[in-house]
């Protein structure tokens, strides 16, 4: 089968169902880095990063995703056991390996698109949030806006009312703007004008319309639906306790 035809495949892959559904694999991720020249035995260029992991099968082992602009995607794929600490692997900040492996661990659920969640039982402050997380998961995190979209699509279908503000890993940078992803990545924050030199309001497919609003270095995902808030991103008090969402990494 060839390539495009493969791609086509995946793009109904993420439009009809999981990447995952029906399959006994989940991905783990790691960040800033891209499979060797030495070891990719194929690659596509496609529209959502969904397409890429859906187009892992058979015998591909991992597949690095990076942007390619300004709307697409490259797959690289290896049927090579990679490992991270060898030659058939390469630091690149905009890009993250997905590494096939079995299921989710007990007690976590496999979300669409997203990989194995586990929503905690306690309220606990940010930092103990982060340092709760079951083995083999950190907080939260988005790779791309098709995963954090699919993660609060989960959410507003079978969170329970006391799941309405959940710790996610996020932090604010020293640039106020910028919030980065525990492990790499970052996403920007709406800015009001007058707080920074030239800031402005932008729209974010991310952050709730009135946020951050409470000069803390901390994120949550917030269920509001009065104000515009289904499971958007908001900043809030690290010391405060809440709920929090893990992902198995």
């Amino acid at each position: 089968m060839d390539l495009p035809l493969l791609a086509a495949l995946g793009a109904l892959l993420c439009v009809c169902c999981s990447i995952e559904e029906g399959s006994a694999y989940t991905f783990r991720t790691f960040m800033g880095a891209e499979i060797a020249t030495t070891a990719i035995s194929s690659s596509a260029v496609v529209q959502r990063p969904c397409e890429c992991r859906a187009l892992c099968r058979d015998a591909c082992v991992a597949v690095a995703i990076r942007r390619r602009l300004p709307s697409h995607f490259h797959c690289s794929f290896t049927e090579q056991k990679i490992a991270f600490t060898n030659d058939l692997v390469a630091s690149t900040l905009d890009s993250r390996v997905f590494y096939k492996r079995q299921g989710c661990r007990t007690n976590f659920t496999l979300v669409d698109n997203v990989g194995c969640i586990y929503v905690s039982t306690v309220a606990l402050n940010f930092t103990a949030a982060a340092a709760s997380c079951p083995f083999d998961s950190q907080l939260f995190t988005a790779n791309f806006l098709i995963d954090f979209n699919a993660m609060r699509e989960y959410l507003l279908k079978n969170a329970d009312s006391s799941s309405m503000n959940l710790w996610i890993g996020l932090n604010r940078t020293s640039n106020i703007e910028t919030w980065k992803w525990f492990g790499s990545g970052t996403i920007q924050a709406p800015t009001p004008v007058g707080m920074v030199p030239g800031g402005t309001i932008p729209p974010s497919p991310y952050w709730g319309k009135n946020d951050p609003n409470e000069n803390s270095d901390c994120a949550k995902i917030l269920l509001k639906p009065t104000i515009g808030y289904f499971y958007h991103v908001a900043d809030a008090q690290c010391s405060l306790e809440y709920k929090f969402l893990c992902k198995q990494i």
